[in-house]
């Protein structure tokens, strides 16, 4: 069951977890870790600790957490910088296994609130961190960073967006993954010629548009100066996957793990041709506009609360509850980015019209158990586009 270096270090492990259990009526000692493979795991888990670390009252009992790593994490500039701020030790590791093997330790294991909550900010402990401090990056990070900006023709103060669309490439072609089958994925992955308009609409604003990545099937098919497809650069970098989506200006995402750094940093989001529906980032400043759903048999989209009683998360599902995933046409994605830009912008005018079905959309959220048990919460800047709601004519029916 236990290797034999596991079984070596309970000569000096189990003492110590038998001795931070003698104290705890005094001091609260907390061991645990994060799920490090997984970007927006390892990155929402992290800092929402973090955030509570920083923000925790005074309490009669005294709480260090410590914390441990796998060797190999999705991202080596985030291990960094969690380890800059958290108590990170390797030896945490064996007090951890050790407390769990020996029966009376669950009080001294951190089960951080995001996790126990599948990394969803529904306590809002995220998003109501008004001052939005965050792990910071060092001096020489943020200059190497704005030299590479700088290299493919971005300017000092220059507005950029981050594009993030997923597809099936990084966990098929990852060796920690291939032997997993994740096919009951493919309901998430979005094509990203489909976004190109939308890419160059914003690239004509004078923003740099970047189409993020570590793996990704195709290519971005534009000439346009201020499109960088960042994912087929050769120069790319774990520093540069964080730093960007931390100080972009925008990011525009199918919501997959590294969109969680401009969550966190309370970058303004959107995340579009996503599903469920219900796992819209409620806790943030975002604006949302998910897949439609239609009836196989009928071809008739489903409308919101028919949405809500279909609410799955693996592609199997859908098909045996006779339901089609339909993408959004590059005409429904420019669309929408155009809302989003202009609701940035601050100059997004919302229709009377807009403004009564925007009531009735959350009046129906609001009264839909599931969808209030995994948004808790909701930020008083979360939105459903309202391109959404006037595309779809029977959507609030």
């Amino acid at each position: 069951m236990f290797s034999k270096k596991t079984i070596a270090s309970g000569l000096w492990a189990i003492p110590i977890v038998f001795l931070i259990r003698l104290i705890r009526p005094i001091i609260l000692i907390r061991v645990g870790t994060f799920l490090s493979s997984r970007a927006g795991h390892f990155i929402a888990d992290a800092a929402y600790q973090w955030i509570v670390n920083e923000t925790k009252t005074k309490a009669k009992t005294f709480v260090i957490d410590l914390y441990w790593l796998d060797d190999w994490t999705c991202n080596v500039q985030w291990a960094k910088m969690v380890k800059r701020n958290l108590n990170v030790y390797r030896f945490v590791k064996y007090i951890y296994i050790w407390n769990n093997f020996i029966p009376g330790g669950s009080r001294n294991i951190n089960v951080h609130g995001d996790s126990s909550s599948g990394s969803r900010d529904i306590g809002l402990t995220v998003g109501c961190n008004t001052e939005r401090h965050m792990m910071s990056f060092f001096s020489e990070e943020e200059e190497e960073a704005k030299r590479w900006l700088r290299s493919k023709g971005w300017s000092d103060g220059q507005k950029f967006v981050c594009v993030l669309v997923r597809d099936d490439a990084y966990l098929d072609s990852e060796d920690k993954y291939l032997e997993y089958d994740w096919n009951y994925h493919d309901y998430r992955d979005s094509d990203i010629l489909t976004y190109v308009p939308a890419m160059e609409w914003l690239a004509d604003q004078g923003l740099i548009v970047l189409r993020m990545g570590k793996r990704m099937k195709k290519k971005v098919n534009s000439n346009h100066k201020n499109i960088i497809d960042y994912a087929f650069c050769k120069d790319r970098s774990d520093l540069l996957d964080i730093w960007l989506f931390a100080n972009c200006n925008l990011c525009i995402t199918t919501m997959t793990g590294l969109d969680r750094v401009s969550d966190i940093y309370n970058r303004p989001l959107m995340a579009i041709n996503y599903l469920p529906l219900i796992d819209m980032y409620a806790w943030g400043n975002s604006l949302n506009y998910p897949k439609y759903l239609a009836w196989k048999d009928s071809n008739t989209l489903l409308t919101l609360r028919e949405v809500l009683n279909n609410q799955y998360t693996d592609s199997d599902s859908y098909v045996n509850a006779g339901i089609d995933i339909i993408n959004l046409s590059e005409y429904e994605i420019t669309s929408a980015v155009q809302e989003f830009w202009h609701r940035v912008k601050g100059v997004w005018v919302e229709t009377d019209e807009g403004i009564k079905k925007q009531k009735r959309l959350w009046d129906i959220l609001t009264r839909n158990s599931k969808y209030m048990e995994n948004n808790k919460y909701i930020h008083k800047n979360t939105q459903i586009s309202s391109t959404l709601l006037f595309n779809h004519a029977d959507f609030l029916k």
